[in-house]
């Protein structure tokens, strides 16, 4: 099949050289993103950013406004439709609940957007009865009629109880969205607990976590009086989604060596069709009006069980042949698709493919600023690890020049146990690209999407071989030709940011500065701080870390950068924001004041009111502006 491409307008001439764009091109808020499709696909709604603020736009599928909230400058992740008539906004802010059990956190909240009344409201907003969060998004069902939202949540009533201490866990509620009324579907039973709904919008299955026996339980309907199964692990079992057909839901299962995805039946007598092994990425597709699984998503596309629905998918992602296409929403049926597309020239764009239609239009551009002129060239590079472990990396080349003897912009992801980094555009790493750099972002050990042996072999090895991993690819990239590895620096966000600070610490002689920006500096520290949040009885975060540093060995002060600050061989920059809850602010100060004690030169920025994910848009551009400066400084491109 072959779609008529509608274009916003005409191709014009080859563009001519000049300047590379301010950097404020590159890291301001994406203009376009989090894009939504109604279930029948006539349609459409995305989070958009101009210069007041953020907002939600809602239009039908040729393009006409149906209606728009403006939310200034809210921190906005995400949206939803609930039938035709209701879009469901997802909001987060950095707020602390110590009666509930949480220190200072970033807390979701949702707004429901009525397209009928153009009446907006905040779900448990203003009230006397509930706490004003939501702990956990369980879905959208239609009963009766109606459209409901089905969230975690919790009264002032049973909090208060808990008010010098411990542990209040969600009940799960349905709140009518034409009234905003909350009522009680189940309650937690002072248990950590997941719920699954079926299409009636009542409860299906539900998962119990025993913290002091690391067990989870799977079972059917809303209650604990019929288990389908259980296994013991922190990991070792989630609740998915419905099942293919009525009666199944969909389980993740971690083994010592592999990932199932199986369906299990909700009858129990039975350890259901496995319907996928070893991707540790898998995230089912469930269809928008029966609620049952049509297929699974990963890193590496989309699975439909139907070969009909496979073809559509498999079809529209060809209308963008030389692009990365990521499906991004979908109708019932998938008639209508919304795709974002990164390519060799194209700094990010939103389609709306009609299948039926035969047509793709462009919804918008992510970064309209930039040309396609303004965008490095990416591809995936190979390398093997010193212990022979096989790896690849993102290699993005600046734009017009040739890929010999490069100068270079090392940047690991953060996490360190998400999906890797993969062919695109990456807003950070073309930046760098635009000043004249080679940037290369290496999927170390550990990166999910990889199988669960390249997993594994992250255990124990956070500071140690993933760090190596790294610097084994600047090696392997020199060997090709591609960068000169005397003009390399490192640059980083959260693991990233700790591998920067690694890199000339706990590694010597590789990189002519670094940039940590909310970094780790001290392992201990970071141990000690993560036992104190949340649930002092669910051990799974501390038993992560613990496991993945190698802690429960000793020797936690090995990996610690903050413990090598008299050996570092480089100038450090240290950028942090104020408001974050992932990793602390004190991390950076603390490196500050050592590096500074050891004579070794360090800078600090300072993010007012930042989070850990850089949401907000005049510190963004402020830290981009602050990092390419330091490497310009200390490494300079030409």
């Amino acid at each position: 099949m072959r779609f008529l491409i509608v274009l916003l307008a005409a191709l014009g001439a080859a563009v001519s050289a000049r300047a590379a764009p301010p950097l404020e091109a590159y890291g301001r808020l994406p203009a376009i993103e989090h894009a939504a499709l109604s279930p029948s696909g006539a349609r459409f709604a995305v989070i958009e950013a101009d210069k007041d603020g953020r907002k939600v736009i809602v239009r039908k599928a040729d393009g006409e406004a149906l209606g728009g909230l403006g939310l200034g400058r809210a921190k906005l992740r995400g949206v939803a439709f609930a039938g035709e008539d209701h879009v469901l906004i997802i909001v987060s802010a950095t707020a602390g609940r110590p009666v509930i059990g949480l220190q200072e956190t970033e807390m979701a909240g949702v707004i429901d957007f009525n397209l009928k009344t153009r009446a907006s409201y905040m779900v448990f907003g203003n009230s006397n009865v509930y706490v004003d969060a939501i702990l956990g998004y369980h879905g959208v069902r239609e009963v009766n009629g109606r459209w409901y939202a089905f969230v975690g949540g919790v009264t002032w009533e049973k909090v208060q109880p808990h008010a010098g201490g411990g542990v209040v866990y969600p009940d799960l509620y349905r709140i009518d969205l034409d009234t905003g009324r909350p009522e009680l579907v189940a309650s937690s039973a002072q248990r950590i607990r997941g719920w699954l709904l079926g299409a009636d919008g009542q409860v299906m299955a539900n998962s119990v976590f025993d913290t002091s026996r690391r067990q989870y339980t799977l079972y059917a309907g809303s209650g604990m009086d019929r288990p389908l199964i259980q296994r013991t692990g922190d990991d070792a079992l989630s609740l998915m989604s419905p099942g293919r057909t009525p009666g199944t839901v969909l389980v993740a299962e971690r083994t010592d060596d592999t990932v199932l995805v199986r369906e299990l039946p909700l009858g129990g007598g039975s350890e259901g069709a496995t319907l996928i092994t070893g991707d540790n990425t898998a995230d089912p597709l469930v269809d928008p009006d029966t609620h049952v699984v049509v297929g699974l998503t990963s890193v590496g596309g989309q699975t439909l069980f139907d070969p009909l629905l496979q073809k559509r998918i498999a079809d529209a992602r060809g209308t963008f042949p030389d692009e990365h296409a990521e499906l991004v929403a979908y109708s019932r049926n998938f008639d209508q698709m919304i795709f974002v597309t990164e390519g060799p020239k194209d700094a990010g764009r939103y389609w709306l493919v009609d299948v039926v239609g035969r047509s793709a239009v462009p919804i918008g551009d992510v970064r309209p600023d930039l040309t396609a002129a303004d965008v490095g060239p990416t591809r995936m590079f190979a390398y093997k690890a010193a212990d022979g472990l096989a790896m690849e990396g993102v290699l993005t080349l600046p734009p017009g020049r040739e890929a010999k003897v490069l100068p270079l912009v090392v940047m690991p992801h953060g996490g360190p146990i998400v999906p890797g980094d993969r062919v695109g555009f990456d807003w950070w790493a073309q930046a760098f690209a635009s000043r004249g750099y080679a940037v290369f972002q290496p999927n170390y050990r550990g990166t999910l999407g990889y199988g669960e042996a390249f997993r594994r072999a992250a255990e124990g090895q956070y500071g140690r071989k993933m760090q190596t991993d790294i610097s084994d690819g600047v090696e392997a990239l020199a060997k090709a030709g591609i960068v000169d590895p005397k003009r390399a620096c490192i640059v980083g966000g959260s693991y990233g940011g700790y591998a920067a600070l690694a890199g000339v610490t706990l590694q010597q002689g590789l990189y002519r500065c670094a940039v940590s920006v909310a970094g780790v500096a001290d392992m201990g520290r970071m141990l000690i701080w993560t036992r104190g949040r949340g649930n002092p009885r669910d051990g799974r975060a501390l038993s992560f870390w613990r496991g993945l540093t190698g802690a429960a060995a000793g020797d936690i002060e090995a990996i610690s950068p903050l413990r090598f600050a008299s050996k570092a061989d480089a100038p450090i920059l240290l950028v942090h924001g104020e408001d974050d809850t992932v990793v602390p602010i004190e991390q950076s100060r603390m490196m500050q004041k050592a590096l500074n004690a050891a004579g070794k030169p360090v800078d600090f920025v300072l993010m007012d009111g930042e989070d850990h994910w850089l949401s907000n848009a005049p510190t963004r551009q402020a830290m981009l502006n602050a990092v390419v400066a330091f490497v310009q400084k200390h490494n300079p491109a030409n």
